[in-house]
């Protein structure tokens, strides 16, 4: 039951292709359409003005309406709050801005004012930090709309989020540029939880390089290769080509090697369940990380990074997965009976992505009359000895039954859950 193997074989056609790639870059297109979570960078605003964009920027980086606490304790105050608000750099807004482009030189964060400080809800603990957004990966595009005003921060949008980003961890190009290398037509897909270039000891930057799970590296053409890159001889290796950052900041592009014992892949992977499972069961045991804390991953961050490795290009949170309208939808609503749920389970294919209120979950099939999920969670609660309901944390992802308890009035995950979706492009 812990292997991705247990639930192949407990499914039907696991190596039927769902959609193939046009079909997925297809419905990528449509969901850009549809979808307000998800940007187009290509036809992007290239131009705000200075209202609009400061609307923006306050959308994003605004006070909690309930109170927030450092790490040691003390609660986070109007002056400290005013203090993120001068960084912000709105009196720095030009009456109209031109945007910029950039790309991730390695992996980072999203944060929601341009702080690396940490704030937490009362009875937090250093595991939700309430300022971080979400992680951002290596070769992730960026459209830049503004700097904060130390300059070390940036305002930008990735396909499915704007938030602040460290300046040092992006490269300035051309939107030309940027495009030309993102849309290389060769490339390997990050399969494994994380894969790695090998070490570097001439360029540090390249060296050692982690990326995550469904991570899209361009490939370097035969032309560009020599008979070695930095001192290495390439055989054995995929040679990818990977942005760094010159003295200027700006992007230079660079050769480097992985080796093909990595868990990667050339091209993207078939949309089936198999892969889907296989995909899911290679983060068994990740530690729970809110917003990607960590080096980790969220539930929602979970089924995305499973479909990216197969072209998907899915909405960041789980309120917005939850919405996208090019799905077969398994609609629970609130006054459907425990019953009728398990029927609807009963018909459900092996690979949906399941939705409650801030969770997301990915279905795993029927065995012994119980249906299964792997979600990456926090935690849940059962009872003690004295039969009362007690949280017991898990902070991993983890295979659980759909009937486990979510909260201390006994309600189960099935119970809360609202949809469950299957992407694809022809909805029944």
């Amino acid at each position: 039951m812990m292997k991705a193997d247990f639930w192949i074989n407990n499914t039907e056609d696991p190596d039927k292709i769902i959609m193939d790639g046009k079909s997925i870059e297809k419905y990528n297109k449509v969901i850009e359409e549809k979808e307000s979570s998800i940007v187009n960078l290509e036809k992007y605003n290239e131009t705000f003005k200075k209202d609009e964009l400061r609307k923006l920027i306050l959308n994003i980086s605004s006070p909690a309406s309930t109170p927030r606490y450092d790490e040691k304790g003390k609660q986070a105050t109007e002056a400290y709050y005013n203090n993120l608000k001068e960084n912000l750099n709105l009196s720095g807004l030009e009456e109209v801005n031109k945007v910029k482009y950039g790309i991730t030189v390695k992996r980072t964060i999203m944060k929601t004012y341009p702080t690396y400080d940490v704030l937490f809800k009362e009875g937090d603990n250093y595991e939700f930090d309430r300022l971080m957004e979400t992680a951002v990966y290596p070769l992730e595009p960026l459209v830049i709309l503004s700097y904060s005003k130390d300059n070390k921060w940036i305002f930008a949008q990735m396909y499915n989020y704007l938030a602040w980003i460290p300046a040092e961890d992006v490269a300035i190009t051309t939107k030309e540029e940027l495009f030309d290398y993102i849309n290389t037509k060769d490339f390997i897909v990050t399969t494994g939880k994380r894969a790695f270039t090998v070490n570097n000891p001439l360029n540090l930057q390249i060296s050692e390089l982690k990326f995550d799970m469904g991570v899209r590296i361009p490939l370097a053409t035969q032309d560009e290769i020599g008979d070695d890159i930095y001192g290495q001889n390439p055989t054995g290796n995929y040679v990818v080509k990977l942005p760094t950052r010159d003295k200027n900041g700006m992007m230079s592009l660079k050769l480097a090697l992985m080796s093909k014992s990595e868990d990667v892949n050339v091209g993207y992977i078939y949309y089936t369940k198999r892969n889907i499972l296989n995909q899911a069961f290679k983060l068994l045991g990740e530690r729970y990380g809110w917003g990607g804390m960590f080096n980790g991953r969220d539930c929602s961050a979970f089924i995305m990074d499973i479909y990216r490795t197969m072209g998907f290009k899915l909405p960041r949170n789980t309120g917005e997965q939850a919405e996208i309208a090019m799905a077969n939808d398994y609609n629970m609503p609130k006054e459907m009976k425990l019953d009728e749920r398990q029927r609807l389970f009963d018909g459900m294919n092996t690979g949906a992505a399941l939705y409650m209120p801030g969770h997301a979950m990915l279905y795993l099939g029927k065995y012994n009359g119980e249906h299964y999920m792997i979600h990456d969670f926090s935690g849940f609660y059962n009872k003690d000895q004295n039969g009362k309901y007690k949280y017991y944390r898990s902070r991993q992802i983890m295979v659980t039954p759909v009937t486990i308890v979510s909260s201390e009035d006994g309600k189960t995950y099935l119970e809360e859950m609202t949809i469950g979706k299957e992407f694809i492009l022809d909805k029944k």
